[in-house]
């Protein structure tokens, strides 16, 4: 065996360990993705069901909403028919002589 090292003998080192060495960095790089892509999966799902959330909440607001403009539309209804049926009752106090009081 001789005492020093070819250059073909240390080119060959060099390749494995460069070899080895991408191979490591590739495995890396690897984890790496899989982690950020598992990472990115987890936000886009806390994103769609924040989205859904809201999107309840919106539906649950409307629909209170929607139930005040009803509400609102019958008490309207309402004031307008009892103003109108007080309206009569002053017509037929009058025509009656009989006094209307603390209406």
């Amino acid at each position: 065996m001789a005492e020093y090292a070819t250059k073909h003998e240390v080119q060959e080192i060099v390749d494995k360990a460069i070899d080895r060495a991408v191979a490591d960095l590739s495995d890396v790089i690897a984890n790496f993705a899989q982690q950020v892509d598992g990472r990115f999966n987890k936000v886009e799902q806390d994103i769609a069901d924040l989205k859904e959330s809201h999107h309840r909440l919106l539906n649950t607001i409307d629909g209170f909403v929607a139930r005040i403009d009803h509400y609102e539309i019958e008490q309207a209804a309402r004031d307008n028919q009892f103003n109108r049926l007080l309206a009569w009752a002053r017509k037929v106090s009058e025509k009656t002589g009989m006094p209307f009081e603390n209406v």
